[in-house]
């Protein structure tokens, strides 16, 4: 193709166009595609078919239930996501030295929002009020390419990308049971494995682990267990635990504080699982931005100073907090 029409054929490629191709292509869906971008699903249609009457070649095949994109089709949307992530960088580049509020969109699972984030968020708008923080509360992999988050704590390792920088948020995570002091009132602790019987077990459904896995680590012989409350979020397994309705086995990153503060106990010490359950996700193009490296270190602080991840290190076992005045012993 000459240059001269090179250059047409680009003109023809609105950025309209693209929009709807890079909706379609993260959807495979034409109606996904125009309800994210409040258009038509023959709007978007006519797009597509528009770029590729340009491009001269399919970008999708389309299928009974949605859209496969093609060889073409995956190539354009690598160059286009790369170049869409550069512009909302350097638009916010651009943001950050203006005087208007800043907008942060931080999405996280409902049970790290209600545990970490809500009770901390009102001391940091107070010492931050150049920054607006927007709060996704969802169980959904983070889309950092057409959602606008700039910060994902999530629950489970998001999918690997070359563009998005991935570390867990407490290297010695651990899972551990817990309970309501008065359930385990009056009793010598650490208990010994096998009086797991003699307890309701509160099970989360969507943990990454189970008291079956905890048991068969620890306390291999036990097979009269008693089953108690099914839940699905852990900020329910946890309140359903402090209020003595049995005990339930949740992560060191969301039980620390309930430790510290003797509203739950460890009933057999530090028995815990190794398992890294909550991962910190920022795209590299804005890590650098002052507003997010403001948040993400307001995060990363956290966990700098809580403790080394062994709520039986930081909170005796009958959940009296001797170390609450030291700076070990303060977790937050």
């Amino acid at each position: 193709m000459k240059s001269v029409q090179r250059y047409i054929a680009l003109r023809k490629a609105s950025i309209k166009s693209l929009q709807a191709f890079e909706a379609a292509y993260m959807h495979q869906s034409f109606a996904d595609a125009a309800k994210e971008l409040s258009i038509t699903a023959s709007a978007i249609s006519h797009s597509i078919q528009s770029l590729e009457e340009v491009l001269g070649t399919l970008l999708f095949q389309r299928v009974k239930r949605g859209v496969i994109p093609t060889e073409a089709g995956a190539r354009l949307y690598a160059v286009i996501g790369r170049a869409f992530s550069d512009i909302d960088a350097e638009m916010r580049a651009l943001l950050d030295k203006s005087d208007k509020p800043q907008i942060v969109t931080i999405q996280c699972s409902p049970s790290f929002a209600a545990i970490w984030l809500m009770p901390r968020l009102p001391a940091f708008l107070l010492s931050h009020p150049g920054i607006d923080v927007r709060l996704w509360a969802v169980h959904e992999p983070p889309d950092f390419s057409s959602t606008g988050v700039d910060i994902a704590v999530t629950y489970g390792r998001p999918q690997a990308s070359a563009g998005v920088r991935i570390e867990p948020i407490a290297p010695d995570e651990r899972y551990v049971p817990v309970c309501s002091p008065s359930l385990v009132e009056g009793q010598a602790l650490p208990l010994q494995p096998s009086r797991i019987e003699d307890f309701y077990l509160i099970q989360n459904d969507v943990s990454l682990t189970s008291w079956d896995e905890w048991i068969e680590r620890f306390a291999p012989g036990c097979t009269n267990i008693v089953r108690g409350l099914r839940l699905d979020r852990a900020f329910m397994t946890l309140n359903a635990a402090e209020n003595g309705l049995g005990m339930c086995v949740e992560s060191t990153v969301l039980v620390l504080e309930y430790l510290q503060q003797g509203r739950l106990v460890l009933p057999f010490g530090d028995m815990g699982l190794p398992i890294k359950a909550h991962y910190l996700a920022v795209p590299k193009s804005k890590e650098s931005l002052d507003t997010v490296r403001t948040v993400l270190d307001w995060i990363n602080s956290w966990m700098a100073n809580r403790s080394s991840g062994d709520p039986h290190e930081a909170v005796p076992i009958d959940g009296k907090n001797e170390a609450a005045d030291s700076p070990s012993g303060n977790g937050r």
